[in-house]
């Protein structure tokens, strides 16, 4: 019993020393963290919060189309709630010029005017299996036969979620830990009949746009309303209008009491993607060469949007998706950049690494393994810089800016398919023709050919100006000189004469047989075969491989290891999990990287300091509505109903003390997939929803700030006001079961 007590208290000092409420933790795994969630205010067993002999929690936590964004069940006849901005696309898609439900927003009067989703999809973990020990053996069995390549991890994946899949009716996934260290196999109920309840206007659900994002205060409603439905034995089913309301294992309670500074809460959803065993090498590529391609491409690509969307509501409606989904990004990669300078990121994680090379040193057989690593891997890395760049400048500015670009792009891989089975021409009357026929979906609904023109010729320009011209391709590099080397001329020449750059014009080209020669003879078919990513990533592939080759020639990695495929991602995979190996044995209490499984945070409500001489609270009211409101500036719009709401302050059962809250901060350790993420207090009821980071958090990706570090959520008493008082749907209320 001593024993326990004194290892007990050991864990405890240690989690306490390190940034307490760090970690996307795995939820049927709480042991680690359990302790401290405790001391901090927790008021549930680990069985409360996950069980798979019983209803916990975790039943009541979605995955919104398998992790893209995270939701919670909030009611027994299946009511869904998530993030507007989790909705965005959706909403978009559902929008017509006569019911644009992103400037009006959506409400269903009655189950048969909830609006079905297709393809949306709800879910449902269900069981966690470690399943490590047979991997392993496939693996072994794999080199064994002399079957282990590059690509030889998928079919590993597929061979054990093939087994595992045979003996259940639910959808499997297997995935790996800390880079391999452990694999496990998820469990989840899938359900596909999904319907759109609610989403207040883009001018609540947003408000502030992408002048808000990543910044505090906030004032967002940012949240929607979906319903899932079974068949009517309660299993998943494709959508039929005889499928009933889906009944929960779960369904959360909300709290009407508020929150405050220091209260305890936990966040649980899908994270998507970190990488926290990142090297300093990869970090500082991220910062010097990535990012900043990243930031002033899709700046431009949203000035060049914002211009057309100002100029005409129909282009504002049909690129309203592209141009959130550009900002967000492109926001974030700047913040993220000037957080990796501000804290010095790579120095903080070089200063491991000197102590993690020690600790190499400090054994012989560590040293002879993996001595040299770090120096293999800053050569790679070094060497590969300005290749790098290049397949930067081509992901940014030519794979995926034009729609009619990609258009051809398609029409190229069909014109390939045609070459390898020595056929010289494309009939309408072929069966495999449908492929190509059909390729111009791109060019149909979310479209405008100005647009994309101007997009076009903008990112070619970048393009040419940074891009060797020995990547460029023979056909580029002749229609660039014919146009005197005019990128922009060039572009708009190309774009007018293809037939790609319009639906009609695509479908009036192929309304007859086409020669594979004259369909290659189209500019935009032509620049998409001349500019291919095989040349980018070969040419990254020989630079890294010539690199770290030269620095491998010493002692360790050099001798009797040969990395398959990509070098430096082969090094920097062993380089993850000789930090999982080095922090272990410092005592580091460890959570994997996230990756779209079911993950905990916990932390507490709090303000913010950013930066010298400023404070924030750490909640905003309704009064920073009228405050920001602009009616010249389309993301400071307030509407008619919501200024006489807020001016008539009746905030009902929904206000404390006279005041509307609107969003709160918390220090959780979150990241994309987390949006929608239910945000619950000490008793496991629902306060909030996550909706957002702060700039000072931008680092975290690859490191954690533990002072500065803060979620954003939308409070949801503020939630349920727009719900009974703007959108007077209060009927979806009686739905839900609410505690003081």
């Amino acid at each position: 019993m001593k024993k326990w007590f004194t290892c007990a208290c050991a864990l405890l000092l240690a989690l306490q020393q390190a940034a307490a409420d760090e970690g996307m933790w795995l939820v049927h795994n709480l042991g680690p963290i359990y302790p401290q969630m405790r001391a901090e205010g927790l008021k549930l067993k680990p069985g409360a919060i996950y069980n798979e002999q019983g209803a916990a929690l975790a039943d009541a936590v979605v995955a919104v189309d398998g992790g893209m964004g995270s939701g919670s069940m909030i009611s027994d006849q299946g009511l869904m709630i998530t993030n507007h901005h989790v909705a965005y696309s959706d909403i978009c898609a559902l929008s017509t010029e006569e019911h644009n439900y992103l400037e009006t927003g959506f409400w269903a009067r009655t189950r048969g005017e909830e609006i079905p989703v297709p393809g949306k999809t709800v879910w449902f973990l269900r069981k966690v299996e470690d399943v490590t020990s047979e991997v392993e053996a496939i693996k072994d069995r794999l080199k064994a036969e002399g079957r282990w390549g590059v690509m030889s991890m998928r079919r590993v994946y597929s061979e054990i979620e093939k087994k595992y899949a045979a003996q259940t009716d639910c959808e499997v996934s297997c995935v790996a830990m800390w880079g391999g260290k452990s694999y496990l196999m998820y469990y989840y109920d899938v359900y596909r009949d999904v319907r759109l309840v609610g989403a207040p206007p883009v001018s609540i659900g947003s408000f502030g746009g992408d002048y808000d994002n990543w910044s505090w205060p906030q004032h967002k409603g940012d949240f929607a309303l979906y319903r899932v439905y079974t068949d009517p034995e309660g299993r998943p089913a494709d959508y039929a209008p005889e499928n009933v309301p889906l009944k929960p294992r779960r369904v959360l309670s909300i709290a009407t009491g508020g929150v405050h500074d220091g209260d305890f809460q936990m966040v649980i959803g899908f994270p998507g993607r970190t990488n926290r065993y990142s090297s300093s090498f990869s970090i500082e590529e991220k910062q010097c060469v990535k990012n900043p391609i990243v930031v002033c491409n899709r700046q431009e690509r949203m000035d060049i949007i914002r211009r057309h969307m100002e100029r005409d509501p129909r282009v504002r409606m049909a690129y309203s998706d592209n141009f959130f989904s550009l900002s967000n990004y492109a926001d974030y990669a700047k913040w993220e950049t000037r957080c990796l300078q501000r804290f010095d990121v790579p120095s903080i994680r070089r200063a491991e690494e000197a102590r993690m090379q020690e600790w190499i040193d400090a054994d012989p057989s560590r040293s002879e393994e993996y001595g040299d690593l770090l120096e293999i891997l800053g050569s790679g890395y070094a060497a590969r810089a300005e290749a790098e760049c290049a397949l930067n400048y081509f992901r940014e500015t030519w794979l995926g800016p034009s729609e009619a670009l990609l258009t051809a792009n398609r029409v190229s891989s069909y014109l390939g398919k045609l070459d390898r089975m020595h056929r010289d021409s494309l009939k309408r009357a072929d069966k495999d023709a449908a492929s190509v026929l059909n390729a111009s979906f791109r060019l149909r609904g979310n479209y405008d050919p100005a647009t994309d023109r101007d997009l076009f010729a903008r990112m070619a320009v970048n393009f040419t100006a940074n891009v060797p011209r020995e990547l460029w391709g023979e056909a580029l590099a002749e229609m660039f000189d014919a146009a005197g080397g005019d990128a922009d001329r060039m572009a708009r020449e190309a774009f007018d004469a293809s037939f790609c750059s319009t639906a009609e014009r695509y479908d009036a080209y192929f309304s007859q047989d086409r020669s594979v020669e004259e369909i290659r003879r189209d500019p935009l078919v032509a620049l998409t075969e001349s500019v291919r990513v095989q040349t980018f990533t070969s040419c990254v592939n020989r630079a890294e491989e010539q690199g770290c080759c030269r620095a491998g020639k010493g002692k360790g990695m050099g001798r009797g290891r040969r990395a398959a495929g990509n070098y430096v991602s082969h090094y920097e995979s062993l380089y993850e999990g000789l930090l999982y190996d080095f922090r272990a044995a410092e005592g580091v209490p460890q959570y994997p990287d996230a990756n779209s499984t079911m993950r905990l945070t916990y932390g507490t409500v709090g303000p913010l300091s950013p930066s010298d001489g400023i404070h924030y609270d750490s909640r905003s009211t309704s009064a920073g509505y009228m405050e920001k409101y602009n009616p010249g500036q389309y993301e400071y719009r307030v509407d008619e109903r919501l200024r006489g709401l807020l001016a008539a302050k009746d905030w009902g059962r929904w206000g404390e003390k006279g005041v509307l809250y609107v969003n709160f901060l918390t220090n959780h350790d979150i990241t994309g997939g987390n949006s929608g993420s239910p945000v619950l207090d000490a008793r496991g009821r629902l306060v909030g929803l996550a909706f957002d980071g702060n700039r000072e958090s931008m680092a975290g990706d690859v490191w954690f700030h533990p002072e500065l570090a803060k979620t954003v959520c939308v409070d949801i008493r503020y939630v349920m006001w727009v719900i009974e008082k703007y959108a007077g749907a209060g009927w979806l209320l009686e739905e839900m079961n609410f505690e003081k």
